[in-house]
């Protein structure tokens, strides 16, 4: 029972990291039209800017997290206003967005790839240790990165659901063409937005740098997952972000315990029937997408 346990709250800690990518990715695509798939390599900038600040600059950890959040906030931020915003009006919008962003995805594989080769790198453990209570026992780096993820998806949640730049996100989502009309500067919120969920994306690669290292392939795979917890969850539902991360980072661990060289037949199959019973998602609304 206490391996259970063990195996479910560990899935929890991946899991809830992958709530954050999703819901950024949900962000970018419901409020900004923007399907990013550069998402991905957002994470791996995020992730080698803690292994920069830690091992090259030897500056404690806490400070290479808050250095990455900043930098892929500011570069979310920074390819809105200099790539998709001369596409969003395009007629094809959604495709449009599509071929910007693999060009985004090629320059920053491209960037990190020059500045810091292609060997994988490795960041010191931070939080070392376990902590024990009867049978079951957990580390500390695990126990941290839950916590920490649970008070940034409840600081999203609150900042969209009580904020005044949420309101002005969800009324963009609704209908920017009324939201334009109450006052509300689209680019602006889009601006916002993009820089929201570099933040996320940025926190979530530094997060889990010391525990899987830093690599150029990081953001191709975690794309993948991410995409699968959003299809899973809704693709315009955050609390379906929630729902499909815990049930990826659970059906993962469980099956990669009970049947490890079937672990990811079980994750798909499961995620398949899922879907398959619930187009749209755990609670989201099954859509078209004009394209």
């Amino acid at each position: 029972m206490s391996t259970i346990v063990g195996l479910v709250v560990g899935g929890m800690a991946s899991g809830l990291v992958y709530v954050l990518l999703a819901a950024g990715l949900i962000l970018v695509l419901s409020v900004s039209r923007v399907f990013l798939i550069a998402y991905g390599q957002f994470y791996m900038v995020g992730a080698y800017i803690a292994y920069a600040g830690v091992v090259l600059l030897h500056v404690p950890f806490a400070a290479a997290l808050a250095m990455a959040v900043v930098v892929v906030a500011l570069l979310g931020m920074l390819t809105y206003l200099l790539v998709f915003r001369f596409v969003e009006h395009a007629e094809r919008q959604f495709l449009a967005t599509i071929v910007a962003a693999a060009g985004v995805m090629l320059i920053l594989n491209q960037a990190v790839l020059s500045l810091f080769g292609a060997s994988p790198r490795s960041v010191p453990t931070v939080f070392r240790g376990i902590m024990t209570v009867g049978s079951f026992s957990l580390s500390y780096e695990k126990l941290v990165l839950i916590g920490a993820s649970v008070v940034v998806t409840l600081g999203l949640f609150a900042v969209y659901q009580r904020t005044r730049i949420g309101r002005a996100m969800r009324a963009v989502a609704v209908s920017p063409e009324v939201a334009g009309l109450h006052g509300i500067s689209v680019t602006r919120v889009h601006l916002l937005t993009m820089g929201g969920a570099g933040m996320l994306a940025g926190f979530a690669g530094a997060m889990l740098a010391p525990m899987y290292g830093v690599h150029t392939e990081m953001g191709n795979g975690v794309f993948l997952t991410v995409m699968l917890v959003a299809m899973l969850g809704g693709m315009d539902s955050l609390v379906g972000a929630v729902l499909g991360g815990l049930v990826v980072g659970v059906t993962a661990g469980v099956g990669q315990y009970l049947l490890p060289n079937y672990s990811q037949i079980i994750l798909y199959a499961t995620i398949g029937v899922i879907i398959f019973l619930r187009p749209g998602g755990l609670v989201g609304r099954a859509a078209k997408v004009d394209v």
